[in-house]
């Protein structure tokens, strides 16, 4: 196959593998998950240019490294819903939620590229950016060598912090963490001091009211994003997107929720996968839980879902949506370089797969070591937890509705509802230096504008160090 190359696939294994780690360890931690694409062309570029690889090479490999992110995500940010609930889920559970979620989402890639890259031609933002990265080359490995050193440092960092011991976890309400600094810079100075500002909020009133109203808030936010941004296109079904939902529906119902429930979810699980790709084609943000609370809430009218079910609707939901969400910005690269969109296609599946078995296992281990208790305390999970209200037997809070309603007329008149709201709800020992990294970007894109690149990738290499890290030692001893 043209652009196919095992060099690309084994980059693409590999690199997905450390892909997830970072990715759950920065969502279950941080509660965010910025796109890791460019990191992913970074570390394509690195790992395959002593083999002199093409630009092809390089994008296919990048396309199956991030694909592990967006599992990763999609399971940090509704499978913890289970264990807030005070439920259990089996590992067997886990991975087959996320296994249809990744069928679903890769399947999709051949309708959804179709209209949303080829037809419509939306922006893409993830996807150009990931194009402008690879075009440029990397000139004597500058590039690679400012990611992997940014890396290596905040590997070191958080070896000193979680390992040794040496550095504290919170000094004086400041977290130390090196990722959430990186956060900061790579989502920018509006949302970050939308961020701040929920913090400063919680910091003031410190009442349990707050942090309900602050989940309402991101649920609604989100789900504001993606019904304004998806309603200017009309989404039609292809052939492809009927043989999916013909097997989501079987799938469904192996997970015990009725045959008019299963049928209804099949389409939904279609729908809300072309809703992420308009969303994320025209924003670059693509909310996965709030897709899946739109459908577990649906089909819990239709149907009372037992929580594990629930849970595992949800996690099939964000899966998909994300991983949509990201081939799309990769397919968006492809069409940028010309590259054959099938071989993107075997890469990206490749990459998924390997993403949900490693994020399946890593969080049911997370579990397993440090309990239930462990998702509120050491892993805030806020999108969890804005999922586990709309689980079988969850209650919404009248603080929750009102944060949803309010949320919802501020994304109207595109105020950022959304991270005001994570800031009403994380600990502030988070928010501020999520804020110190917003600060920064403005600093530097005002002053030294030239360099935003290069701190860009430092950024990046940030979340990738202190993520592969933190994620190492928090299984091997407690945090």
């Amino acid at each position: 196959m043209k652009h196919l190359r095992v060099s690309s696939l084994v980059t693409a294994v590999v690199g997905s593998v450390l892909v997830t780690m970072s990715s759950m360890y920065v969502a279950l931690r941080m509660g965010a998950l910025p796109w890791p694409t460019v990191f992913a062309a970074l570390f394509a570029m690195f790992a395959l240019k002593p083999f002199k690889a093409s630009l092809h090479d390089i994008n296919v490999a990048h396309t199956g490294i991030s694909a592990g992110g967006l599992v990763s995500g999609g399971l940090a940010f509704t499978i913890p819903a289970v264990w807030i609930s005070g439920k259990n889920i089996s590992f067997v559970q886990i991975l087959v939620s996320a296994s249809i979620g990744a069928l679903i989402g890769v399947w999709m890639i051949v309708s959804t590229r179709k209209k949303y890259v080829e037809e419509l031609d939306l922006p893409f933002p993830m996807g150009i950016a990931a194009y402008d990265t690879i075009k440029a080359g990397d000139e004597g490995g500058k590039k690679a060598k400012i990611l992997f050193t940014s890396m290596s440092a905040s590997a070191i960092f958080t070896y000193l912090r979680d390992g040794l011991r040496i550095v504290p976890v919170v000094y004086k309400n400041f977290g130390m963490f090196p990722m959430a600094v990186g956060i900061g810079f790579l989502i920018g100075i509006v949302p970050t001091m939308s961020w701040l500002f929920g913090g400063l909020v919680q910091l003031i009133f410190k009442t349990s009211w707050l942090k309900d109203f602050g989940l309402g808030m991101m649920i609604g936010g989100g789900l504001a994003m993606a019904i304004l941004g998806s309603r200017r296109e009309k989404i039609s079904l292809s052939k492809t997107d009927a043989v999916v939902a013909g097997i989501s529906f079987l799938a469904f119902l192996t997970m015990g929720i009725g045959i008019v429930s299963s049928i209804v979810a099949a389409i939904l699980a279609v729908f809300v996968v072309h809703m992420a790709g308009i969303v994320d084609g025209t924003t670059g943000i693509d909310p996965m839980e709030v897709f899946a609370i739109v459908v577990i809430s649906i089909i819990g009218i239709l149907h009372k879902l037992d929580t594990g079910s629930a849970v595992m609707l949800a996690g099939v939901v964000a899966v998909s949506t994300g991983l949509a969400g990201d081939s799309l910005q990769d397919m968006k690269t492809g069409k940028l370089l010309r590259t054959n969109p099938r071989a993107q296609l075997v890469s990206e599946a490749l990459g998924a797969a390997v993403g949900v078995i490693t994020a399946s296992v890593l969080i049911y281990m997370i579990h397993s070591k440090y309990g239930s208790g462990a998702f509120g305390k050491y892993f805030p999970v806020p999108q969890a937890a804005a999922v586990s209200k709309f689980l079988g037997g969850g209650a919404l809070t009248k603080a929750t509705i009102w944060g949803m309603i309010t949320a919802f007329i501020l994304q109207i008149f595109k105020l950022p509802a959304l991270t005001f709201g994570i800031g009403l709800y994380l600990p502030l020992f988070i928010t501020f230096p999520v804020s110190l990294g917003g600060i920064l970007r403005l600093v530097v894109e005002k002053a030294i504008p030239n360099s935003v690149e290069v701190w860009s990738i430092t950024a990046s290499g940030l979340l990738g160090g202190e993520g592969i890290t933190g994620i190492i030692i928090g299984l091997i001893k407690p945090l």
